[in-house]
């Protein structure tokens, strides 16, 4: 198995790293492994951290989106097998073992489980926003809530064959080939690829083990607040409202109330959604 990890990233210097070193410990399996971060611009430290932590190779996307950055991750890896990792997320131990063994050659397509973990914070942080703070320890990132939406994710996979971009979406490259690459729209790439693989290939081979993402939307928004934007925003989708629109009213959903960050432009707005995971 020829495995390629494609990590798109926006001002993660945070968490880049985490993400490319738990792609490469856990890469064993493979007969051939890289990693690709592709930079959409930040404004961060997030390509000399990417360099750093040893990704093999650091691009800089000419255009703006994480439909844009996939596309270039896509074309620059080798693998026959790509997965795409959120910069704010990291594979499981041994993931590319557990995804050799629950890929059988019928299988073009699939994702990991879902799991939510606190991001890590510093002191500073705590004391600059202590509301967020506080919101984190009662939030998703730790009890019933996070618990509950992790089982609410597990089934909706395995029921309805919709894992979003935050599972680690693996596709084999002629599968991903054959729906014509990722799709480029400035929002919902992830959910309308799956939605395309899922019509051309089948349901998706889930494995049996939960990439971990940071809950720091849900710590600083509330479990409820988050679900029921995401759910209008998919709705929208399945509606036929452009992209353009949804990442739009996202981006105003997040800004209602306290700690959630604004932004002075519309460009600023649209290049934070595009790190939405549409849950």
């Amino acid at each position: 198995m020829r495995l390629s990890v494609v990590v798109p990233a926006l001002n993660e210097e945070r968490n880049v790293a985490r993400a490319v070193a738990s792609a490469r410990e856990g890469a064993g399996a493979a007969d051939h492994f890289e990693v690709v971060v592709v930079d959409g611009g930040s404004d961060d430290a997030t390509v000399s951290v990417a360099h750093s932590a040893g990704a093999d190779a650091v691009l800089v996307s000419p255009e703006r989106g994480r439909a844009a950055q996939l596309a270039r991750g896509v074309e620059r890896c080798s693998g026959d097998v790509i997965v795409f990792l959120h910069a704010d997320s990291t594979l499981p131990d041994g993931y590319a073992e557990k995804l050799r063994d629950a890929m059988k050659p019928e299988h073009s397509w699939g994702a990991f489980g879902f799991r939510l973990a606190p991001e890590e914070r510093d002191d500073d942080d705590d004391a600059a926003d202590p509301s967020t703070a506080a919101r984190g320890s009662k939030g998703p990132g730790g009890g019933t809530a996070r618990r509950f939406l992790e089982w609410c994710v597990d089934k909706r996979t395995k029921w309805l064959g919709a894992p979003y971009g935050d599972q680690g979406v693996w596709v084999k490259r002629h599968a991903l080939d054959s729906v014509g690459g990722v799709p480029q729209q400035c929002f919902m790439e992830d959910y309308e690829l799956v939605k395309r693989l899922r019509r051309r290939h089948g349901m998706p081979c889930v494995v049996d083990a939960a990439v971990t993402t940071s809950s720091r939307r849900w710590d600083a928004m509330g479990v409820a607040r988050v679900t029921a934007l995401n759910q209008l925003i998919v709705f929208g989708y399945a509606m036929g409202v452009a992209p353009e629109r949804l990442a739009r009213w996202y981006t105003a959903g997040r800004n209602m109330g306290g700690g959630t960050k604004r932004w002075d432009t519309r460009a600023e707005a649209n290049a934070e959604a595009t790190k939405v995971e549409e849950r």
